[in-house]
């Protein structure tokens, strides 16, 4: 890991490291593989997944991509031209490949707005056209991307949501939750997971932007909402022999979440606090999770050279500035380090 990472949302493990992690983590010779995901550290991340969340069942998937794709697919069984509707800047209709349409389907109703949230108002105008459809069509679904990553981590607006939340259970329209980085805004919102994932059909939760797996992710829902999925999974491509190693991993390093991003909240804040009196224009907006938002007139290749040689990571330079995200790695160096660290590199 580098040192103070400054970029992404966790410090991802090195291979090496990831070896050294497994290593601990099976030396006792009680761990058990999976075969093609059922069983062993699998099933027991499912199992803890769905107990996170409060939900009857959760099914672990190679990638989030297919979890995604799979519950929308669900919800679009027998139904005449299905559509879901999503936010225009989401993971799922614009990094995918248009997957939905292409592998199951069913048709992406991109909602536009000035930043990670539409409005009930919008989605009751979608609901109006596609019942007013000449050929038949139906909303299956609502999906929400909350942070957002197209938006640095921004949170879908929460008065916005209730309101989209309290339609679409109106309408009896099922809703999705890209739940990414839902530890992040549980911690940023002071609210607990279970609050966060309740109203919501299906949750899905990445294994790798911070829980220490190479890969894969978990769909948790109803017992009838994932019936057969495991079947499903296979049928669609993912059904690896073993994806025990990426569950174990993320299984272990479930337990720490909640604890580590509080910590990292109030360490965040306090390199904030500190950032001006160093000479650094810095601020937040009013719906950022784990960002510091820094003007700055340093081009990046100089800040290359500076990260490099105190062995940080810094993201790309963008709109003027750096967007720098808060993590776990951040719990290893005392705030003001962490705060002179970031001065000293995008000094003028």
């Amino acid at each position: 890991m580098t040192r103070l990472n400054l970029a992404d949302d966790g410090d991802w493990l090195t291979p090496k490291e990831t070896a050294e992690r497994l290593a601990e983590l099976t030396a006792r010779g009680d761990v058990a593989p999976d075969y093609y995901g059922v069983g062993g550290p699998v099933t027991e991340l499912e199992h803890a997944v769905a107990a996170m969340f409060s939900k009857e069942a959760a099914v672990m998937y190679p990638t989030g991509t297919l979890a995604n794709m799979l519950a929308a697919r669900e919800l679009a069984a027998a139904k005449r031209g299905p559509r879901l509707v999503v936010q225009s800047d989401s993971h799922v209709f614009n990094d995918a490949g248009d997957n939905f349409t292409h592998g199951i389907g069913v048709t992406t109703v991109p909602l536009a707005s000035e930043g990670p949230s539409f409005t009930a108002e919008q989605l009751r105008a979608e609901i109006k056209r596609t019942a007013s459809a000449r050929v038949p069509a139906t909303i299956v679904g609502v999906m929400v991307e909350t942070p957002s990553r197209r938006y640095a981590n921004r949170l879908f607006d929460p008065v916005a949501l209730a309101e989209v939340i309290s339609l679409a259970k109106a309408e009896n329209i099922p809703l999705i939750l890209d739940g990414a980085r839902i530890f992040i805004e549980a911690a940023w919102t002071d609210r607990e997971l279970t609050e966060i994932a309740a109203p919501f059909d299906y949750i899905y939760l990445s294994l790798y932007k911070y829980l220490d797996a190479p890969f894969g992710a978990v769909l948790a829902g109803s017992a009838a909402a994932l019936e057969g999925q495991h079947h499903e999974r296979r049928r669609f491509g993912g059904g690896l022999f073993q994806m025990w190693p990426s569950a174990l991993l993320a299984h272990n390093a479930l337990a720490r979440q909640t604890k580590n991003w509080a910590a990292v909240r109030v360490a965040g804040a306090a390199v904030l606090d500190a950032l001006p009196g160093l000479g650094v224009e810095a601020h937040r907006l009013v719906d950022d999770t784990n960002v510091i938002r820094i003007k700055s007139a340093v081009e990046s290749e100089e800040v290359a050279k500076r990260t490099q040689a105190r062995n940080a990571k810094m993201p790309p330079r963008s709109r003027g500035g750096y967007v720098l995200k808060m993590n776990e790695s951040w719990l290893n160096t005392p705030p003001d380090g962490i705060a002179a660290t970031i001065a000293d590199i995008l000094r003028d």
